[in-house]
């Protein structure tokens, strides 16, 4: 019985072995917390994205820089997983299908609810299901019993648009509100990052209800705020979702463990130095306040340290700020720069943002505490965001730049995000 099972893991594996040859892996098992590298092939790409899944969601993600089809990517574990199989996807932007394999994860240090996993004494470590051996780990060896799901597979997902550098991120929006339906040719989406520098990205609507956003230039932990707005100045419910959840796999197999205590007992303590070091050295730096936005100085700028201190923003701005007016558009409150020597369309709309964030309600931000903005930067020109094209941006920067006190805007999904690097 066991002969006819290796047969028929290995005739398995040899069928799916074309389809998922861009995926390589130095480990055959992984113990959570570890640092997982990735190998990559894929033609006529210059980027690819490799995300570890379980049923419920993406765990790790990471974007892998491709020369002459090939790279190598480092996914860095959660230590919080759970133990058992996960799906590895790799994909690009621009291909129609996207390979996949399962990896078999193992925490040591915690137990889960979610643990999917048979632990069994032996004198060597393996992992029933596993991918074919693709590393350096002399002490796994793969197997499989029969019914089990294929280690190696290839999935569709859905065609997106010509591939840049940089990561794609995907929202839902609730199309109907307030007794109104829009369609996507009236739904400006907008997702910013949060800080004293300036990373918007206006969205693309790929249907009445999925919007996607072609970020680039921020990498790891950030803080985001996702807006969808209409021409008339509502805003529509948005929440983030997983790029591509379309990959999440439906089930996964049961994960029978064969360890060796010393191998595990010694990869974990290995694993927990690397961890404790990385936190000494790895701190995240603070938002640092930098003034140059797309290559250019805000022209004029004000610190509001060398003026006299207003209650609110709307004083400061109609005692300090001679360039910016404040008008109705369609019955809705708006600032606009205004430059006489501008020759651009001075009919399209201002880009007022705060700490980053989009403002489309003109009365909050007038009303906001002026002790608490520590600069104004007034930006002229005209300026193309998605499909949105704006005349200047009037950008108010805070002392702590992460939005202090600043009411919450209706709708909006403020959320911190890991941005793969």
């Amino acid at each position: 019985m066991k002969k006819r099972i290796w047969m028929l893991t290995a005739s398995t594996v040899l069928a799916l072995s074309a389809l998922a040859a861009n995926i390589q892996t130095d480990r055959t098992w992984y113990l959570a917390g570890e640092a997982m590298t990735v190998g990559v092939k894929a033609d006529n790409a210059a980027v690819a994205y490799i995300e570890l899944c379980d049923t419920h969601g993406m765990m790790a993600g990471a974007t892998v820089c491709l020369r002459a089809g090939t790279g190598t990517g480092i996914l860095q574990l959660p230590a919080d997983l759970h133990s058992g199989y996960y799906a590895l996807t790799v994909y690009t932007r621009n291909a129609a299908t996207a390979s996949r394999r399962l990896v078999a994860v193992v925490n040591a240090l915690r137990k889960s609810t979610a643990d999917d996993i048979q632990w069994m004494p032996a004198d060597s470590c393996w992992a029933e299901g596993a991918a074919p051996h693709t590393g350096s780990d002399p002490a796994v060896r793969p197997a499989s019993h029969e019914g089990q799901t294929p280690c190696e597979q290839t999935v569709e997902k859905p065609a997106d648009l010509s591939e840049t550098e940089g990561h794609i991120v995907k929202a839902r929006v609730s199309p109907s509100y307030g007794g109104h339906t829009f369609s996507a040719s009236q739904i400006t989406p907008a997702l910013s990052i949060i800080g004293k520098q300036i990373h918007y990205f206006e969205g693309k609507m790929v249907n009445d209800s999925l919007a996607l956003f072609f970020t680039y230039g921020v990498y790891g932990r950030q803080p985001l705020v996702l807006t969808a707005t209409t021409a008339t100045g509502e805003h529509l419910p948005v929440e983030l979702i997983s790029p591509f959840e379309a990959l999440l796999p439906k089930s996964l197999p049961h994960l029978v463990f064969h360890y060796s205590r010393s191998q595990v007992e010694a990869r974990s303590l290995a694993m927990q130095r690397r961890q404790m070091a990385m936190a000494n050295s790895g701190a995240v730096a603070p938002s640092v306040y930098c003034d140059t936005a797309f290559g250019t100085k805000p022209h004029p700028t004000y610190n509001l340290d060398e003026y006299r201190q207003f209650l609110t923003v709307g004083e400061v701005m109609l005692e300090y700020v001679s360039c910016v007016r404040n008008t109705k558009v369609n019955g809705v409150p708006r600032l606009i720069v205004r430059n006489e020597d501008d020759p651009y369309d001075s009919s399209l709309p201002t880009l007022v943002l705060i700490d980053g964030m989009p403002v489309s309600d003109v009365e909050r931000l007038l009303g906001y505490d002026a002790r608490r903005v520590h600069h104004i930067n007034i930006y002229g020109g005209q300026y193309s965001f998605g499909r949105g094209v704006y005349n200047g941006i009037l950008s108010f920067v805070t002392r702590s730049g992460q939005l202090t006190n600043y009411p919450t805007e209706p709708q909006m999904q403020y959320l911190l995000y890991e941005f793969p690097k």
